[in-house]
């Protein structure tokens, strides 16, 4: 039964989460691979849902699993376990930063116990750097259905395994290489297929001498190739899978990114992934002139989205053919709600146009922040304040939040109070802040290579995705806060505020981690340690 205390409004929010019914049980339960059990980042349910904690001070924590080095999946659940992955522990000694093993493990959803763990090796060639504030060899989430779990190495090797961590099959491909370490495609299994993003193998015609990443469908079974999509993808991107209108199941994937990413033109694919046409693209959308799709392509049998740090808008495409459906500006005629952080109040302003602000703004979605929950697209704003590429630029609004209703046109941005203390042994260089402690290791160890992982979340790098639990939404920083906000809220200003959170304490924590939703209790994790959240009543 719905608890009774959840008006219709809220039923009907919670049931357009995908744009069709999914049953309560599947949605509250299990959390069996990255984007849920719905496959959207989402789940609704009548089991409590978590939304104020501290590990700082061990509120509502029930239990927390030191880890020896840290990692960046997502936890998959099913029932009494929980799968992960972390990278290979660094020796104390080790002067490069850097590895492309990884080490998997099965943990006791009920008391953190490890019940079993294992190592998967990566290509030598392609090794990613640890605390990377970007993705690494450990990023892809486990997929889990009860009777088998399959994991993945971004660095080139994924497996099966049985539950009790018998090994069924492994194959290892070479991922593409010369660039950065930026591979945020997740794993997805729908039916008996594995779905990876993958160069062609060598020996291919079509394989191109810069390798281009494709989607690439395996038997979940056997490991055995199915099909190979007929465009290309950038693993810059997390595809999303989803049900179409007529039946049958595609993937929304993307094109488009920096550092040269081959893969073009910069746009969006919609592949089906079942059924006789699987592999097959069923249009293909064009970003022109150009375009970087560092998004969650988040879609539904209606729409689907595209978001570009080098627009000013976002674009809304028809499922059923790709063609441009509307175009919804995200600077002007907006309503902003401001913090004042010495009164600690807040003030609302309609029909303002950021560009006229003083200084004016520039607005860039904040990469893999964005949320489609019908008819709401939300994601966060990067901040920067100062030079860049020769000029003084200011991207924000500051510490905010967006929110774009895509049937009326209506956006939102609301500025959250966002404390930033001083703690010891913090830098500024060039206006910026970063903080070193933040990516020392439960062993004491500083595994960040790369210092830009010092930062607080706001700036270049690629939080952790935001899920949706009912009408609560996840947003989780680098530094290990995590917003919690009401997207059900008549207006997104602070009466949308539910809760902010820590994973623990600010300059000492480190988390590009997504939560996972279960049986009323949320997993989350930091490089230190992976921690079971359950309200108390």
């Amino acid at each position: 039964m719905m608890n009774r205390s959840f008006t219709t409004t809220t039923i009907a929010f919670c049931f357009s989460l995908a744009y069709h019914a999914f049953s309560r049980e599947e949605s509250g339960t299990n959390w069996p691979q990255a984007a849920g059990p719905n496959h959207n980042w989402a789940v609704t349910t009548d089991q409590a849902v978590p939304h104020k904690w501290s590990a700082e001070k061990n509120e509502n924590i029930r239990w927390r699993l030191t880890l020896p080095e840290g990692g960046q999946s997502g936890i998959a659940v099913w029932e009494d376990r929980l799968f992960l992955t972390t990278m290979k522990p660094l020796a104390a000694d080790t002067v490069e930063k850097q590895g492309t093993d990884i080490v998997l493990y099965c943990v006791s959803a009920e008391d953190g116990t490890i019940l079993w763990q294992q190592e998967l090796a990566g290509d030598p060639q392609a090794k990613s750097i640890y605390a990377y504030g970007f993705s690494d060899s450990s990023s892809p989430t486990p997929i889990t259905d009860g009777k088998h779990v399959w994991f993945c190495n971004a660095s080139g090797q994924m497996g099966c395994w049985t539950m009790d961590g018998v090994k069924v099959w492994t194959r290892k491909w070479t991922p593409t290489l010369g660039r950065p370490f930026n591979k945020q495609f997740e794993p997805i299994k729908t039916g008996n297929t594995l779905l990876n993003a993958e160069p062609r193998d060598p020996g291919d015609p079509l394989r191109r001498e810069d390798a281009w990443n494709y989607l690439r469908g395996f038997d979940a079974s056997t490991g055995a190739p199915l099909w190979i999509s007929p465009e290309g993808l950038t693993h810059y991107n997390t595809p999303v899978l989803a049900e179409l209108p007529g039946g049958g199941h595609a993937v929304l994937s993307g094109r488009g990114a920096h550092h040269g990413t081959p893969e073009a033109p910069a746009g969006m694919t919609l592949n089906r992934v079942d059924g006789p046409e699987a592999g097959k693209a069923l249009w293909t959308w064009n970003a022109e002139p150009d375009g970087k799709c560092l998004v969650t392509q988040f879609w539904d049998a209606k729409h689907a989205y595209w978001l570009d740090e080098t627009r000013t808008d976002l674009v809304v495409l028809n499922t059923k053919d790709g063609s441009e459906a509307k175009r919804i500006s995200w600077i002007k005629d907006v309503t902003v709600t401001s913090y004042d952080a010495d009164t600690k109040t807040f003030a609302t302003r309609s029909g303002v146009d950021l560009r006229q602000e003083d200084p004016s703004i520039t607005v860039f979605p904040a990469w893999h922040s964005n949320m489609l929950i019908h008819p709401f697209v939300y994601f966060s704003c990067f901040e920067y304040h100062g030079k860049r590429q020769g000029r003084m630029t200011d991207i924000g609004p500051t510490h905010s939040l967006a929110r774009i209703n895509v049937e009326t046109g209506k956006v939102e941005y609301l500025q959250l109070p966002f404390e930033i203390p001083a703690v010891e042994g913090q830098i500024e260089k060039n206006g910026e802040l970063f903080y070193p402690k933040m990516t020392i290791n439960s062993r004491g160890i500083d595994v960040a290579e790369d210092k830009r992982s010092g930062r607080s979340g706001w700036w270049w790098c690629f939080n952790g995705n935001t899920i949706a639990v009912n009408q609560y939404l996840y947003f989780t920083f680098m530094c290990g806060k995590v917003q919690v906000i009401d997207g059900q809220a008549k207006n997104f200003d602070q009466t949308a505020l539910i809760s902010f959170n820590d994973l623990g304490p600010f300059g000492e924590t480190w988390s590009c981690n997504t939560p996972s939703y279960s049986h009323g209790r949320l997993y989350h994790r930091t490089l230190k340690e992976l921690m079971c959240i359950e309200q108390k009543s």
